[in-house]
């Protein structure tokens, strides 16, 4: 059952006022998760595909954040991104999801961030792949199908620029109503879709296999779903 939120909803962390007064989210979206990492029991409202792969790092915007250092042992069955940090218990179809993060990864061949939505199981998500660079199997929004990662729009004209130890803002605009999907890197439309599958599922983030640092995640929503689903 979907759950229509109130002020006096389950809220993740404090200080939400300030939050909901920002012009730019709608005024039926009420914030549902505020997370700045600011200590190791942030841990748990996180199932990872490698937990040993990720803790709390002592630098963030400002103070601690979360760090993973790259790929574990996890290897999904159809070559899609092998690091994952999926959110417990919610379940989302229109939702705004706000962060910060930076890239720590080497391989400059490809530096990714994804975020990950509407996930049924370990098997079947979607996500937008921010990417340094853009072809056909990078830099898009994918569908995972029991197959192969598939991308659901148009190979994208290029990709960003990744800037060694640089925080970046990302912002994901999902209204399934509408059926749109926007994805901004630093204030800048980036990624956008009207073709993926626009079904709840849970929300998370992580890369194909690039190291990362992610600080003060936000999300709202006009509704959720509760759940206490396992996926790895």
């Amino acid at each position: 059952m979907i759950r229509r939120l109130t002020l006096t909803g389950f809220v993740i962390a404090l200080f939400f006022t300030l939050t909901l007064a920002q012009k730019d989210i709608p005024k039926d979206f009420k914030i549902v998760v505020s997370d700045g990492f600011s200590n190791d029991k942030a841990l748990r409202n996180y199932e990872f595909s490698d937990e040993s792969q990720w803790l709390i790092s002592k630098v963030g915007r400002p103070g601690k954040s979360i760090k993973c250092n790259g790929v574990g042992s996890y290897e999904n069955a159809y070559g899609g991104p092998a690091i994952l940090a999926l959110l417990k218990g919610f379940e989302f179809e229109d939702f705004i999801l706000e962060l910060n993060m930076v890239q720590n990864g080497t391989d400059f061949n490809l530096l990714d961030f994804c975020v990950f939505f509407g996930l049924q199981d370990k098997d079947h998500y979607c996500y937008a792949q921010i990417a340094s660079r853009a072809d056909r199997k990078s830099h898009n929004v994918f569908r995972q199908d029991g197959a192969k990662p598939a991308r659901v729009e148009e190979p994208m004209s290029k990709g960003v620029v990744w800037k060694h130890k640089e925080w970046n803002k990302i912002r994901v605009e999902r209204l399934v109503s509408a059926k749109t999907l926007k994805v901004f890197f630093n204030d800048e439309l980036v990624l956008e879709s009207t073709q993926e599958p626009f079904m709840a599922g849970q929300v998370g983030f992580g890369s194909t296999s690039s190291a990362i640092k992610v600080d003060n995640l936000k999300i709202w929503a006009p509704a959720y779903n509760e759940t206490a689903d396992s996926v790895f």
